[in-house]
C-alpha cells in the first residue's frame, strides 16, 4: 500500500476468465481483505443480462464499502 502512492490511489487487479457470481464475489472479498480498493470486472459483469450485472456490481461495491 505504501508503494502505491501512499495508499491514496485505487489499485486495480486485472480481470480474468468468466466466473459464476459466487466465485466473483469470493474473489472480490479476498481482494478487499487483502487491502485492495477495486477490481476490473470486464466480462464477469458485462456479459450478463443487465439486471444480473447491476446486482453483481452493487454487491461488489458493498463488499469494498464494508471492508473499510
Amino acid at each position: 500500500m505504501q508503494s502505491s502512492f501512499n495508499g491514496k490511489r485505487v489499485v486495480i487487479f486485472s480481470g480474468g476468465e468468466a466466473k459464476g457470481t459466487d466465485d466473483v464475489l469470493a474473489e472480490v472479498k479476498q481482494l478487499a481483505a487483502g487491502g485492495g480498493f477495486g477490481s476490473i470486472m470486464g466480462r464477469n459483469a458485462f456479459q450478463r443480462p443487465r439486471p444480473e450485472a447491476l446486482k453483481l456490481l452493487a454487491d461488489v461495491m458493498a463488499v469494498f464499502k464494508n471492508a473499510g
